[in-house]
């Protein structure tokens, strides 16, 4: 990227404002000199960077660099040997203290924040060296009282070495001898000695050495001979100290010295996350996201895509653009009305390319997505040069021969009011050239202009498309709203009047105006009313489909329920009917039994015939519905057949027969199988969905074991036990029971099987397998 297109997209500016929401001045360094970048690893790094610190900054708000300074130059002499003062000290320990600050807030969110966490890594621990430096200075760079035992020591004596001078020179001043001698009856320092402010002309009468005179010279400054020894041994003691404290800070600058380099690594990543922070600071102040780049796998690297993206320097007045160029199109010609926007487009479109590729976030929405372009070109505003002797027009053509020399395929080009500024068919065939010219080159751009042959040549040329601002026919002010796919016309009179240029000018200028271009403008405000109409038609038929998209739901709902209702009318009619059925055998059993014990043979035989004729009906009135749908068994199939599954219990066709094995092929729906013959029956109704009817005998609940234990019971109770063991098995949807009866007389093992003969819920029955009792058992399985 050439600083003359930054400059005219005004991208430094963006860098200033990101700067002025950096608490470091290392960081505000980095923003200072971003340079967007064409690296795409770099810059989908950079944008994942400012959206973990956008996440952070929502978590811990106050979480900031604020408290650090550049303290890189003396602790590189503190690594080469040479000792600091106290303050910096001082400094250096503060800085220590925001970098652990730092580490530990990036810590706490570091699940969710990896890039950055990996960035705080490169910040290391300090704890020792910081207990060292709280226990010898202090937050001012003053020296702890207790910074070594030496010094505490120097300190204590020179305290007291200071209470006996004082003691003496009070003395003096107090003393009827001398008082009347002084000056002032206070005790003063001169060039670091205790002295006594003597009248001048009575210096003579205290002996001692003068250190000062006023400016007035009434009064000199003197210490006296009586206290000199006092004054020499504080003047020793404030040099041991002095040395002490030399020392002190020596060895603390060469434990600061030795953490150099670590130090300064933390201060770098320290700039790193304060510059993400302040990119994540300044994204939500301006409603900013980061936009998505296509990576170097990607198929689609020359679609752009901005979804309600603003010009960031325009504030909340900016009016959202949304745009897509690069996929039925690479570039775009824009028309439409003075100051309605166009310059603008090409701004925001050429600032957020830019501002993405430097990894800076863009104020647009969800969805925005943009290639990374290998160069990005502008051409904006008045290129006029009084120094090069160049008019507006030859400047325009001096910038657009260098981005020609330098753009490539992948470039991203802008050039506003192309081919303007001198004679309007030279400079639309120029203008037309240069579009051309791109589009062989395989950049993507925007251009505006005025020119009605552009309009046309957009339109009827491969890989151009017109766009336009539209102009509010009622107001005759621009809505600064653009729209692919149509030209706009200038409205330049209409924009004139607007701005207070009389109205006979403006009717003369329309009388003037050629008949092509009045008619052309006037197509285009057709045009713009008719798409205006369809847009309106085409809200309206998207209400009117999410209305019946909910009445349908409503009625689905309606109908599910309806089905629900009467499934368990169902349900309960055939609960009812086994009921009615279980109530029936119950009674018959009674009877029958009754007749036996009166050994009635004839009332016997006349009982068990009415018996089997009520089973009979009772099994026809309830398998009545199958029987009536389902063929015999052993009737032939044929391709095309519609069969019932037995075991999966659905409807199927016959695809086709293999006469040889005796298999058939079905398909259901997307399904294909094939089965034995006898796991299908052959239905009498045709192809088509079959009706519900089948019904199912569903357990109340009541658990029943799969075998029944008769031993030991009376023969009379025999049938009737098993009776009803078998219908709550044939309830409980068991296919298999076991009825145990022992080998005994073999009486029992007799009931049980002439019953289990008869009795309709039985299909047939063997002696149990030896290992579960042999013929002492009997195995039923159940229809």
């Amino acid at each position: 990227m050439q600083d003359k297109d930054l400059s005219l997209l005004e991208f430094p500016r963006i860098r200033e404002i990101i700067a002025e929401f950096c608490h470091f001045e290392l960081s505000r360094a980095l923003v200072l000199k971003l340079l967007p970048s064409t690296d795409v690893d770099w810059i989908e790094a950079r944008l994942a960077e400012s959206a973990e610190a956008r996440r952070i900054l929502q978590h811990e708000p106050g979480l900031s660099a604020y408290g650090l300074s550049d303290v890189t130059e003396p602790l590189r002499f503190a690594h080469l040997g040479r000792g600091l003062e106290g303050k910096v000290l001082a400094e250096i320990r503060r800085n220590i203290g925001v970098l652990r600050q730092l580490k530990s807030g990036i810590g706490d969110t570091s699940a969710d924040t990896p890039r950055l966490a990996a960035i705080a890594e490169n910040i290391a621990g300090f704890s020792t060296l910081e207990k060292t430096m709280d226990r010898i200075i202090t937050a001012d760079g003053e020296l702890q009282p207790g910074a070594s035992p030496e010094l505490l020591n120097i300190r204590n004596r020179l305290r007291a070495k200071r209470d006996e001078m004082t003691a003496k020179l009070q003395n003096l001043i107090q003393s009827e001898a001398t008082r009347h001698y002084i000056q002032e009856p206070i005790i003063t320092e001169r060039e670091g000695r205790f002295s006594l402010a003597v009248k001048a002309e009575y210096k003579g009468e205290i002996k001692g050495i003068v250190h000062d005179i006023s400016n007035s010279g009434a009064t000199v400054f003197l210490e006296p001979f009586t206290a000199l020894e006092t004054g020499n041994e504080f003047k020793e003691l404030e040099i041991m100290e002095a040395r002490e404290i030399e020392r002190i800070l020596r060895e603390l600058s060469a434990a600061v010295g030795n953490h150099a380099a670590a130090i300064i690594s933390g201060l770098r990543a320290a700039a790193e996350i304060d510059y993400a922070l302040a990119k994540a600071r300044y994204a939500h102040q301006v409603k900013a996201l980061e936009a998505a780049v296509y990576s170097n796998s990607s198929s689609e690297k020359g679609i752009i895509h901005l979804n309600n993206a603003r010009h960031p320097l325009i504030g909340d007045s900016a009016i959202p653009l949304s745009i897509e160029i690069g996929k039925d199109f690479s570039i775009i010609v824009i028309t439409g009305p003075n100051t309605g926007g166009k310059t603008v487009a090409l701004k925001t479109l050429g600032l957020l390319s830019a501002m993405t590729q430097a990894g800076l976030p863009i104020p647009a929405e969800s969805g925005s997505r943009l290639p990374v372009f290998s160069g990005i070109f502008a051409d904006i505003g008045d290129e006029q040069s009084v120094q090069e002797a160049l008019s507006t027009f030859s400047g325009h053509m001096n910038n657009i021969a260098r981005i020609i020399n330098l753009a490539k395929d992948g470039s991203l080009i802008l050039l506003d009011e192309l081919g303007a500024s001198t004679d309007p068919q030279e400079g639309s065939a120029l203008a037309r050239a240069i579009l051309l010219h791109l589009q062989v080159l395989g950049a993507l751009g925007a251009v505006t202009s005025h020119f009605t042959d552009l309009k046309v040549f957009a339109h009827v040329t491969q890989g151009l498309q017109n766009a336009s601002f539209e102009f509010d026919p009622d107001t005759l002010k621009p809505t600064y709203r653009l729209t692919l796919g149509s030209p706009g016309g200038s409205n330049a009179i209409a924009t004139a009047a607007r701005y207070g240029i009389p109205p006979t000018i403006i009717e003369t200028a329309r009388g003037l105006l050629s008949g092509g271009g009045r008619r052309l403008e006037e197509l285009l405000n057709v045009l713009q009313e008719e798409k205006q109409r369809l847009e309106d038609q085409q809200k309206l038929i998207s209400r009117e489909r999410i209305s019946l998209h909910n009445r349908q739901q409503i009625l689905q709902t309606e109908l599910s329920r309806l089905h629900d209702e009467k499934t368990g009318i169902i349900q309960t009619a055939r609960d009812t009917i086994v009921e009615e059925i279980s109530q029936l055998q119950k009674e018959l059993r009674l009877a029958r039994n009754t007749l036996e014990k009166e050994r009635s043979t004839a009332a016997l035989n006349q009982a068990k015939t009415i018996s089997e004729n009520v089973r009979t009906r009772l099994k026809q009135g309830i398998f009545s519905e199958i029987s009536n749908e389902v063929a015999p068994d052993n009737e032939l199939l044929k391709t095309g057949d519609r069969v019932w599954l037995k075991e999966a219990e659905i409807e199927a066709d016959v695809v086709s027969v293999n006469d040889k094995t005796g298999q058939i092929e079905v398909s259901a729906g997307s399904l294909r199988f094939k089965l034995e013959r006898q796991g299908v029956v052959k239905t009498n109704g045709i192809s088509g969905k079959r009706p519900d009817t089948k019904v199912r005998i569903l357990s109340a609940g009541k658990q029943i074991g799969i075998e029944l234990d008769l031993r030991g019971k009376r023969a009379d109770d025999i049938e009737t036990l098993l009776d009803e063991y078998l219908n709550n098995a044939a309830t409980a949807n068991l296919p298999e029971v076991r009825v145990i009866h022992g080998y005994g007389t073999g009486v029992l093992r007799d009931i049980v099987r002439q019953q289990a003969a008869r009795h309709p819920l039985v299909g047939n029955f063997f002696s149990a397998p030896r290992d579960q009792g042999g013929d002492g058992a009997t195995v039923i399985r159940l229809k």
